[in-house]
């Protein structure tokens, strides 16, 4: 009697394990299928310009607005951000040193910043082309050109690796793992939005900064972006925590990380970035979330 309930106990126990092994093969070979897909993007002529005007308001959005410094690095020469169980995601050398990945020309930065994919089609991983899709084009424009003016940097990469939650998410929620899956590729490149004190404008520069990938569209938070242990996003409605805040605690928590009651905001929040806005800048942000 004992014996046959020892067998079955073994024979489930193998059934449970070789489930969990076909579970695995099938998500990685889904996920693998995935970022193997090549996108055939038509082509889109953008003017990019070499003066040192539009050269520097590239660098300011790169940096305090795109952001490409914090995944890329200050000189842009790349580096591995560990992510746990996510992966090691190498956000790459995207100077012409040694180990750069550079496109060519200026059709593949299009590519690769808006559309983000490769020049052979294929996805890059975790490169949040949903957002930068959304530039205008003459801001797009400026940030090719800043970054095609930065010096050579010699630093090879290794290439990305996605752990068990990477290639899972590849596979249930492949925008936020390949965002070349979830962008319209035959949409126009959006005209020019002025930079004014409007809510019109803050909303652009949160849909460009990033705000509404980490704090979702309807920025009210509760989506859990980085490495283990990072907390939900913030709603950032007037339901949320900052309805009690003011133009100026905004102002303080973007420039220090900071927030009124002086805790410290998780710093998976870019506030080593957003501190290099303008006042304006931060002014029409904030008219734009009072607006929601």
């Amino acid at each position: 009697m004992a014996g046959g309930w020892g067998r079955r106990i073994a024979l489930g126990i193998a059934v449970i394990l070789g489930l969990v092994i076909l579970l695995v093969i099938g998500v990685f070979g889904a996920s693998e299928w995935k970022l193997r897909q090549s996108q055939a993007i038509p082509p889109q002529e953008l003017q990019i310009p070499e003066d040192s005007v539009s050269i520097e308001r590239g660098h300011h959005l790169a940096t305090a607005i795109s952001k490409c410094t914090e995944c890329h690095g200050e000189d842009l020469g790349g580096q591995v951000m560990d992510m746990g169980p996510v992966g090691a995601l190498a956000a790459s050398n995207l100077t012409s040193g040694k180990g750069g990945v550079g496109p060519k020309n200026d059709g593949e930065w299009v590519r690769a910043i808006r559309h983000g994919v490769r020049p052979d089609g294929r996805p890059l991983i975790f490169m949040p082309s949903m957002v930068f899709a959304q530039l205008d084009e003459a801001d797009l424009a400026a940030i090719i050109a800043y970054v095609k003016s930065v010096p050579p940097v010699d630093h090879a990469l290794p290439p990305s690796r996605l752990g068990p939650i990477g290639r899972l998410l590849t596979v249930l929620k492949p925008e936020r793992i390949l965002p070349a899956t979830g962008i319209d590729h035959g949409a126009a490149i959006p005209t020019v939005t002025p930079p004014t004190l409007t809510p019109e404008y803050g909303k652009y520069l949160a849909i460009t900064g990033g705000c509404t990938y980490c704090h979702g569209d309807n920025l009210k938070g509760g989506l859990k972006e980085g490495p283990p242990g990072t907390p939900p996003t913030a709603d950032l409605t007037p339901a949320g925590p900052t309805a009690s805040w003011s133009e100026a605690d905004f102002a303080t928590a973007l420039r220090t990380g900071q927030r009124p009651d002086g805790t410290t905001i998780n710093p998976f929040m870019p506030w080593r970035a957003t501190r290099l806005m303008t006042d304006e800048e931060i002014q029409a942000v904030w008219a734009y979330l009072r607006t929601l």
